[in-house]
Order: C-alpha cells, then structure tokens, then sequence
C-alpha cells in the first residue's frame, strides 16, 4: 500500500509539473474533434421534408431557402415532368448561395400548364428577325405562349389611327411575328388596354373628352357611350389581326382615376369597376365565340364576394393574379385565394423576368426574379386545388417602361439570361444543375457558360445579373448585354469623380467656380482621372449605337443612350468647361467676394457696398 501510495503522489506531481503541457494538448484535441464534426455535418445537407397536408399555405411558402456552399456528390437521377434527368439528392437541388426549391418529390414540382412570355412593346419596338429569334428560344426554353402587349406599336387604323405611333410595326410585320409563334407552337394571347393604362390613346386630342379626368390620360371615363365604342373599336381591331385565339387580355389594371367626373360619382367605385369590366366581357365572348377574356388582378382584391357575384364576373373573366416580388403571400394573402376559388372556376399567375424592380434600371437582378417564380410554383401547387378548373398558367412579364410616359427600363436583349433561367423553372418545376447543358445550349455558351465544378452552377448571390458567367455566351442581344457591365462600372467611376470633385474636395465647388477662385494645380490634380473617363465613355457610345442597332430602330438607340449616357457626357463637359475657366486665371482678388444674390429670397441679408466678382 505504501509502495502504490509513492507512486500516485509521484504521478501527482508530475501531472501538477506538467499541467501546462497536458491542458494545450487536451485543448488540441478537442479542436480536432470539433473540426472533425463540422466537416462531416458540411457533407450531410440537410432537405425539409414534403409539407405536411395541414401546414399553412404560408409556411409551404417560407420552403423557399438560401442555402451556402453546397458540395458536388453523387447524386441519383430521375425523370421530370419535360422528361430531364434531375438530381433527387438534397445536395444537388442547388447551387452555391442561391435559392433551393424543396419540393424534390415528383408530387410537389409543380409545372403550370401554361407558361406565357410577356413581351411588351410600347413605345419601343424591336426588329422582327430579333423578336423571331427571342420567339424560337423562347420556346426552346420551355414557353408554351406568347402575351403581346402591342400598344402604341400596334397597326391601329381608320378613327385609331392617331394611336399608332410614328414608328410602330406594319401590318405585314405584325403578320410576321404572329406567324413566328404559331409556326414554334406558341399560342398567342394578345392584350389590350380596356380602362386604366390607357394613355396612348387619351394622350391625343381626338380622345381628351373620354378622360375621366379631364388633366390626366390614365383611365377612360366608363359612364360614355363614346368611352366604350372606343374600347370596342381596339378589340376588334386587334382581334382583326389575332384570329382562332382562345384568350384575350383586356387588362383593367391599376385604373387610378374612378368615380371622380360628374357622372361616375353618382356610383359606387366598385360598381362602377365591375359594371365596365362586365360590359367589355360580355362583348369579346358575344362576338367573338369561344374567346376568354382575361383581366388583371389587383383591382378585385378588395372587392367583397357579394359584388363580385352580382355582376357574375366569375362567368365573364379569368383573373391573372399578378407579383413581381419574392414574397406572393404579403401582396395576395390566404383570404384573397379563398375569395378567389369561390368565384372563379380558373386563375393564372403572373411572374416577372424583368422590369419589376426599378422605373430606370436597365438590367434585370437576376437572383430576385427567380426567386420570385418559385415562389409562384409553391403558391400555385398549394393554392391551385381550391379552384375547380386549378390555375389556367403563368405570365413571366417583362416589361419595357411601367407605363406608357415612363422612360425605358430593361431591355430585352439585357434579359435574355433571365428570360431563359425563369422559363426553364416554371417548365420544370425547379432550377439546379441538371438544368445547366439546357440553358448552356439554349443561350449560345458553348464551354464558357455556368459549369458545376465544385458544386455550383450559377452563382447569384455573387453575379446576381449574370455578367460574369453569360458575357462569352451568343444568345440574341448577347453584345447589348456585355456592353452594360462597362456601363455600370463606368457609371461608379463617373459618379465617384463627380462627388470628388464637386462636393468631397474644395477647389471646383459651385462656391469656387461662381467666384472663379481656386488653385491650378489642384484643379489639375482633381481632373487627372477625366480624360480617361471621357474617353471610355465616348467609346461606349459607339458600342451600344452597334449593339442597340442589332435589335431596335434608330429612335429606341436614340432614347436609349440620351437616358443612360448622355447624362454622363454633360456632366464631364460641364466639369472640363468649369476647369479650363478656373485656371484661366492668373491674378485674383482678395476677400470676400459678393455674396450670391439669391439668397435675399431665403431672408440671408446683403452687405453694404458688394464688390463684383472678377472677370
């Protein structure tokens, strides 16, 4: 007993000697446990399983999910709904840093019977052989139709003549790209405006006595019978050129202005809303069999049930329930679906792939648009069962201005990419790599589009408008779209110039160039960078005339680089002017200068005996 006592007190004061050393070891060791652990748990992703029957339309929403860094394994494949290969494990759903769709069993990759292009043209008309080639690929993407928004580019004629703009398509254009789509299997569903957004024709003076307003062009007053012959003419010219059609866009969105003549105010709003919409329906399925007219959401939302059965509208039109944004349920709650199917035997849905995010942005966020449509593909799969015909499809709109007096935003060739990614998800079901030699091939890539090395395949959160991973590849319009990221970083430079030389350093304020005072020097230290500028803008211009020429006529090149560039033009002159005259001078006077006369308007009072300023 003593001999073991001896050795435990030894072996005691050996671990008290030693401490040091056993606790960084012991430490090390649970560092490797721990990274260990974390590895194995980076290579097991995690994948929620399909929605239980009583969760909430709302949490089959919240399915939707950002994951990171997911790794490249093997993963087992099976057939869609397109008849494509598609990863069935969790770790090949997605991409780095992009979205998932978790609906991985056949049953919840909804696929919408429809999947519509929108193409709007107003103002703004890209050439035929360009519209036919985006018509072809579009349908190679997976598009089943085609929603023409004509407008102001539509032949319109006799007493609708003054509607058609200078530069809008002929006839035998129209004729053209109606034939393109029929001849790819497109079905043509065109859409004319029928009480808001009417303002290419309430613009001219033959239609200003139809305003509901008398100072605005938005909406047509319904109470005139001139109102609603106006409103028949436009359909029938259109439904001239658009024969054996099944649908008909009549719009009826956004109508702003209603119940405020003389007239409308003896009615209620919703009224007088149902009333037209009625009568514009009645008229397209009386005259014309078998065609559908469909309308619009936004404004039937808030109208209650009771309204919405006494004009019997759910006998009369399909609602196009349209979101632009990531989140469908905040705009269009779980009461509006409920009110919906109980009126409405069929229904549609309306994503975007462009022109949803910004009156004046001239390429689409990628990343937002695509989250968007599988949003919808979740919202359509949990809400399509409460109505008895489920949903007809869905519109992927890409609008060109968001209304008629409103600049251009994207333009079609600046969208191609998110054209095709969104398309390829609503004809699947899904996105992720096993998608990627079908958007490589569709879009023109060849070896330098988006790969699946190291388990990802296109990165949004980092190139969320695709320039770094589609600017090698030939889809149509493929020049416009890499000349916009020289545009964008060129806009950062200039507008970085601009705030230093204006507002951030001292001597080419609009103190120093009202006073003509300020040192040469640092004139010259602050427009070093301009030259360069001048000139990489310069040659941008050249290159979106080319680029832009390819797809639209002189007058959309025109607008288009007065918009976005020639902005930019003035702003350099205006700086040059103000440097060449600062250091001009080569004698100035001493202080203080005569103050700026404007401000005796603001009470800033004014000294006795102002001296002039020099020169």
């Amino acid at each position: 007993m003593k001999l073991a006592g001896t050795y435990v007190g030894r072996l005691r004061l050996t671990v008290w000697r030693r401490k040091s050393t056993l606790l960084g070891a012991a430490m090390a060791l649970a560092l490797v446990v721990v990274c260990l652990q974390y590895n194995a748990a980076k290579e097991v992703v995690e994948v929620p399983p399909p929605p239980a029957a009583e969760e909430t339309a709302e949490a089959r929403a919240n399915s939707v999910q950002f994951v990171a860094n997911l790794p490249a394994t093997g993963a087992s494949l099976r057939t869609d709904s397109q008849g494509d290969l598609v990863d069935s494990a969790a770790d090949a759903n997605y991409v780095s840093g992009n979205l998932i769709y978790s609906g991985l069993d056949p049953k919840f990759n909804y696929v919408p019977p429809q999947r519509l292009v929108h193409l709007d043209l107003k103002g703004a008309p890209p050439k035929v052989p360009y519209l036919k080639r985006l018509l072809t690929l579009s349908r190679e993407m997976g598009a089943t139709g085609v929603l023409l928004e004509w407008e102001d580019m539509f032949p319109w004629s006799g007493e609708l003549s003054p509607l058609a703009a200078t530069n809008a398509y002929t006839r035998r254009d129209v004729d053209e790209i109606v034939e393109t789509a029929r001849s790819v299997h497109l079905e043509i569903i065109p859409l004319v405006q029928t009480f808001g957004h009417v303002e290419f024709a309430l613009k001219h003076k033959e239609f200003t006595a139809l305003r509901e307003v008398p100072d605005s062009p938005q909406a047509i007053c319904p109470s005139l019978n001139a109102s609603v012959d106006l409103v028949y003419q436009m359909i029938d010219q259109m439904m001239a050129v658009h024969n054996n059609i099944r649908f008909l866009h009549i719009g009826c969105d956004e109508v702003f202005q209603m119940g405020e003549c003389a007239r409308c105010r003896t009615q209620t709003r919703d009224n007088l809303f149902l009333a037209h919409v009625s009568k514009v329906a009645q008229y397209v399925r009386s005259k014309y069999a078998n065609v559908v007219p469909l309308i619009w959401d936004d404004m039937l939302r808030h109208l209650p049930p009771i309204s919405l059965e006494q004009f019997r509208i759910g006998e009369l039109v399909e609602p196009m329930v349209w979101v632009y944004a990531e989140d469908v349920y905040r705009f269009v709650p779980s009461s509006v679906w409920e009110k919906f199917a109980a009126i409405f035997p069929r229904v549609w849905a309306a994503s975007a792939f462009k022109g949803a995010f910004g009156e004046t942005l001239y390429v689409p966020n990628v990343k937002r648009h695509l989250e968007n449509n599988l949003r919808w593909l979740q919202v359509m799969a949990a809400e399509g069962p409460k109505f008895k015909g489920g949903f007809q499809g869905i519109a992927v709109t890409g609008w060109q201005r968001y209304d008629h007096f409103s600049v251009l935003c994207e333009l079609l060739p600046s969208a191609v990419p998110s054209l095709a990614i969104n398309l390829l998800a609503t004809s699947h079901g899904y996105f992720n790599q096993s998608l990627r030699t079908k958007l490589n091939t569709g879009l023109s890539c060849g070896m330098f589009g988006p790969s699946a090395e190291r388990g990802m395949f296109l990165n949004l959160n980092n190139d969320p408008f695709l320039w770094d991973q589609f600017s090698r590849c030939a889809f149509p319009g493929h020049t416009f779209f890499k000349l916009l990221y020289r545009l964008n970083g060129l806009e950062r430079e200039v507008s970085e110039l601009v705030t230093t030389v204006r507002q951030s350093r001292g001597w080419m304020t609009a103190y120093n160039v009202r006073t003509n005072f300020s040192s040469p020097i640092r004139v010259d230290e602050l427009m070093q960078d301009h030259p360069r500028l001048s000139h990489s803008l310069t040659a941008l211009i050249h290159s979106a005339k080319d680029a832009l020429a390819e797809v639209f006529d002189a007058y959309t090149v025109a607008e288009w680089i007065e918009q976005k560039l020639y902005p930019m033009v003035v702003q350099l002159e205006d700086m040059q002017k103000d440097a060449t005259m600062l250091k001009s001078f080569r004698i100035w006077p001493k202080r203080p200068f005569a103050p700026l006369r404007d401000l005796e308007r603001l009470g800033v009072p004014m000294p006795d005996n102002v001296i002039p300023p020099p020169g």
